[in-house]
């Protein structure tokens, strides 16, 4: 039977519990609906399928699969159970593989077999032996692949047996390098032994080196000395791949590991030993990192709203904004590339399409109080599919990435995120009891280097290990601005973020941070000190009239003639500003202060300047008296700036029009200025290029893989109305058949009968003997012209496995 019919045999004796664990776990086996067991069979026998369920699977998990797919033969008719597979797994006994055997089998990632002792048997899907690689375990590919891919291996073979004989190892005769391939495999186990024993200590050593990695590099020897590597390839335990690599076969790799595939299976996770730090320190480190990260933010809007953030030609923003931002906000270029990611995350600054800028989109952030400003970052944070660590780093073309530009998108970013959390908070509540508090009962919370956190997210996900290797250590660094970590150790809202307790986070937080002050201290050197965190509008007010210096809580700000003007500019006077010194100052208004205020505006507005479009002049001063009396030309704004001169809003050429309707012959001067034409702003857009509105707000954010219950449930009810298991009801499960048709054929060396279209079009039927399936191509041995030929899949509609029929290639 085909293994995808038996699979789907498999999946329909299953009971709707069952089902519904899998296709949770493998949501998109049903995305979109299938129609039947079969169609269900088909998909979770695709390699891309498999190669997603592979990702969820933690170390033991992985190394038992792995075990399976090397310890099983596909052609046989019983599989492995877990009382087969003890050998292979050192000091595991069958009741501890047996669960990670139904685990496997629960995600359709094996199938079962007959009952073997009343054990229940497993096969892996054939897809699931693609997706691991040549190299599964760290293993070789068997010596029967490798004399049949390499013919010269096939002849050293040969002649390493024979020199094998002639140490007196008992090893009989052979004809073929089949058979000598087929004869180690079968008595390599029972040689091993005498073969370790006579072997060289170096060649020893780089058996047991190899046997973790079964490709090394070893570039020909020049000269003809007896070294390690020759000493193997002569005996054939070792197989030349080309004049620089080698390669050990999986048959003596796993006599070098001690006749085992796995050597230890990690049953729990990971628990290094980790320094401690007191929970006063880090909570005094996150509040600090946290507060500073909201003042930077917040004097980042303000400096982009008054000159937004210019980008490359080639996307992003440049190593010469990010140094003027930095000059601005007194940090260093680093810390401007994360606030700048962040506040884009956020949705605080947009990209014009049209000026190609980056614009501050939210002039009301600095009136939400502090953990209103927290969580709405947090969430950006969590749920952003992009990794500001990158922005610096090199791509493979050489270019530097650039911050706020399309290559720091990375769409597995807000899973990492969250497996790094949920890491963090299992390390750190490792040496506390069951309930307790985040942190150890002394008093002191555990240390997370990035060492320990990568050890514990590869082994609950292994086949992740080099997406952890990059994105991990910045969501570190990530999570210490925001709060989320304290000298290294995870704080309570890294805990309550981690399990997505966001409303004890933002009462924790405003539990621990100090209320706002709404008052300064000046000075008489025209200087204000904040001593702490300031109520927003205070904060808002006084940054208007003075400039901030230097960073930290205690901010201090320098009062001149340009910061009191630009208080002036947004329409303020002297006793306004006055009022408000004198109202929120904890220690009185300086005379130099008042003296400077006071002078200033004394001297503020005797030039005035203003905007204009156009402007009309005329010898006649009652035509203009006229005109600006006129009710029908109050659209124009007109405004009389002389006698004989009045200006307008609207550009030359409207103005002119606008004029002759009114009755007016005017004449151009210069000729006509160029019209502006007010456009609608287009929506902006997100770092990366995604349109703004593909971005909702923080939490709301779908994800495509999740399924409803009601999905669920509609889907069962497809399943169990679909008729008999296995049936073959659709277009989608045959071209898997088909193929698996195919390699069934290739492993066993068995004819097909093929039914293909040629480039004409015309159908034709021919029995061929196909020799390998790669890359949406068949490669055949064509018995009746003793030539081969390439097939495209897409052009075969039908395989026929042809009983008898000769397979000499």
């Amino acid at each position: 039977m085909s293994a995808i019919r038996a699979l789907a045999e498999d999946l329909a004796s299953r009971s709707d519990a069952e089902l519904r664990r899998l296709l949770a776990a493998r949501p998109d086996l049903v995305l979109p609906p299938v129609p039947d067991f079969a169609a269900l069979a088909a998909r979770a026998s695709t390699r891309v399928s498999v190669q997603r369920a592979l990702e969820s699977l933690t170390a033991p998990q992985l190394m038992v699969l792995e075990t399976v797919v090397v310890a099983t033969d596909p052609d046989a008719p019983d599989g492995s159970t877990a009382t087969t597979l003890k050998k292979d797994i050192a000091q595991a006994t069958a009741a501890a593989i047996e669960p990670y055997l139904e685990e496997l089998h629960a995600l359709a990632l094996l199938r079962s077999g007959p009952l073997v002792r009343s054990r229940r048997s497993y096969f892996p899907l054939e897809a699931v032996a693609d997706a691991l690689g040549p190299y599964p375990a760290g293993l070789g590919r068997p010596l029967t692949a490798l004399a049949r891919q390499y013919p010269d291996y096939g002849e050293r073979l040969l002649t390493g047996l024979e020199v094998l004989r002639a140490s007196g190892l008992p090893i009989p005769e052979t004809a073929s390098a089949a058979e000598a391939a087929q004869v180690l495999t079968d008595q390599l186990e029972d040689l091993w032994p005498a073969v370790a024993e006579s072997a060289p200590e170096k060649a020893l050593a780089l058996l047991h080196k190899l046997a973790g990695s079964p490709v090394g590099s070893a570039p020909v020897a020049s000269s003809g000395a007896s070294t390690p590597i020759s000493w193997l390839l002569e005996r054939g335990l070792l197989i030349r791949l080309d004049a620089n690599h080698v390669e050990l076969p999986r048959e003596v790799g796993r006599a070098a590991r001690g006749n085992v595939v796995v050597r230890s299976l990690p049953v729990t996770p990971p628990a290094p030993q980790l320094d401690g730090v007191r929970t006063t320190l880090r909570d005094n480190a996150a509040y600090g990192a946290l507060a500073e990260t909201l003042r930077l933010v917040t004097e980042l809007l303000t400096v982009i709203a008054a000159g937004p953030v210019t980008t490359l030609r080639t996307g992003g923003v440049g190593v010469r904004e990010v140094r003027r931002l930095a000059d601005e906000l007194r940090v260093e270029r680093e810390q401007v590339v994360w606030l700048l990611e962040l506040v884009a995350l956020a949705r605080l600054i947009v990209l014009d399409p049209d000026s190609s800028r980056w614009m501050a989109a939210d002039a009301a952030w600095p009136t939400h109080e502090r953990d209103e400003q927290w969580l709405r970052l947090v969430h950006a944070w969590l749920d952003a599919e992009r990794a500001p660590a990158l922005v610096g780093g090199q791509l493979r073309t050489g270019s530097t990435i650039n911050a706020l530009s399309s290559e720091a998108t990375r769409t597995d970013a807000p899973a990492v995120r969250r497996r790094t959390l949920a890491a963090a908070l299992a390390l750190t509540t490792a040496g506390s009891e069951a309930g307790s508090a985040v942190g150890y009962d002394d008093g002191r919370a555990a240390v997370l280097d990035v060492p320990p956190v990568l050890e514990r997210l590869c082994w609950e996900r292994p086949r992740l290990r080099r997406r952890f290797s990059r994105l991990v250590p910045g969501i570190l660094t990530e999570m210490g601005h925001l709060g989320l970590l304290g000298s290294g150790a995870l704080t309570e809202l890294g805990a309550a973020v981690a399990e997505e307790r966001f409303d004890d986070a933002v009462a924790r937080l405003r539990e621990a941070l100090p209320e706002p002050l709404t008052h300064f201290m000046l000075q008489a050197d025209l200087t204000a000190v904040a001593p702490g965190y300031l109520e927003p509008r205070v904060a808002r007010e006084l940054a208007l009239l003075a400039t901030a210096e230097g960073q930290g809580p205690a901010a201090v700000y320098r009062f001149s003639a340009t910061s009191v003007r630009r208080a002036l500019d947004e329409g303020q006077d002297a006793a306004t500003i006055v009022a408000f010194l004198e109202k929120h100052s904890a220690t009185g208004v300086p005379q130099p202060l008042r003296y400077l205020v006071e002078d200033t505006a004394s001297r503020y507005g005797s030039l005035r300047v203003g905007s204009a479009f156009s402007y009309v002049r005329s010898d006649d001063d009652a035509a203009l008296t006229s005109l600006l009396a006129d009710p029908a030309a109050s659209v124009l704004g007109l405004v009389r700036l002389a006698p004989t001169v009045v200006v307008a809003q609207a550009t030359p050429a409207e103005l002119s029009a606008a004029l002759r309707e009114l009755g007016y012959a005017p004449a151009l001067e210069g000729g006509a200025a160029p019209s502006l034409a007010l456009r609608v702003p287009a929506a902006p857009r997100a770092p990366g290029g995604a349109s703004s509105s593909s971005l909702s707000s923080p939490g709301a954010r779908t994800n495509p893989w999740i399924l409803t219950e009601e999905d669920l449930e509609s889907q069962l009810n497809v399943l169990r109305g679909s008729g008999r298991p296995g049936a073959a009801s659709g277009t989608e499960s045959e071209p898997l058949i088909g193929l698996e048709t195919l390699r069934t054929a290739i492993r066993t060396k068995q004819a097909v009968r093929l039914a293909f279209a040629d480039s004409a079009g015309n159908s034709s039927r021919q029995v061929f003997v196909p020799l390998s399936v790669h890359g949406g191509r068949v490669r055949v041995f064509d018995p009746e012209k003793e030539t081969e030929r390439v097939i495209s899949v897409h052009r075969i509609m039908e395989v026929e496995t042809v009983e008898g029929a000769s397979t000499d290639a």
